[in-house]
Formats: structure tokens, sequence, C-alpha cells
């Protein structure tokens, strides 16, 4: 073998080196690309977990404050949860009874700010 043969069969085998390690730099990015994805994804999961939960507590403390104006915060837990049975049951064969119950609501919250800000 003549020695520009040697030197092309040896430029052969650096060239086909470096494809190789191309391809294997090249195969690492987009794993390291497909990471990175599945990581932000998980962090957004989180974030809207974390959203969801804040504005679920946000809710129930709420709910847990109508309870207080209306003064049912003495009666029993199941007292609570049948008086709202009761009136669910009622609202849904008394179509007018929603807006006497929402005239009513409002018309107490609204005695109870003022009285708040007389003091």
């Amino acid at each position: 073998m003549t020695t520009v043969a040697r030197q092309k069969a040896k430029l052969e085998k650096m060239v086909d080196a470096l494809a190789k390690e191309q391809a294997k730099l090249l195969i690492a990015e987009k794993a390291e690309q497909r990471r990175k994805v599945r990581e932000a994804a998980r962090e957004k999961a989180k974030e809207r977990a974390a959203l969801f939960r804040s504005a679920d507590a946000h809710r129930k403390i709420v709910l847990g404050g109508l309870v207080i104006a209306a003064g049912a915060d003495a009666w029993d837990e199941a007292e609570i949860v049948g008086a709202l049975l009761i009136v669910g049951d009622r609202l849904a064969s008394q179509p007018g009874l929603r807006d006497q119950l929402r005239n009513k609501g409002i018309e107490h919250l609204q005695q109870r700010r003022n009285a708040r800000e007389a003091q």
C-alpha cells in the first residue's frame, strides 16, 4: 500500500470516527432537549396544582365565612349539611325561592357590613 493510500485510509477512519462522534453528540443534545421539555412541563404542572390548591383553599375559607355570617357556626356539621340539602331540594321544586334566598342573603350581608362600618 502506498503512502497516499495509507493516508487516505487513515483520513477515512478519522472522518468515520468524527461522524460517529457527531451522531453521539446529536443524540445527546436531543435527549437533553427532551429532558428539559419534560422538566418544564413538570414545573408548569406543579404551578397549576399550587394555583388550584390556593384557589380551592380560598373558596373553602369564603364558604366557612358565609357559614359564620349566617350564624350557623355553632351548628353541628350534620345540621349544616342537612339544612343545605333541604334547601337544595326546595330550590329544585320552587324556582322563585332562589331569588328570595339571594335577596335575604344580600340584605343580611349588607346589614353585617353596615354594623361593622358603624363600629
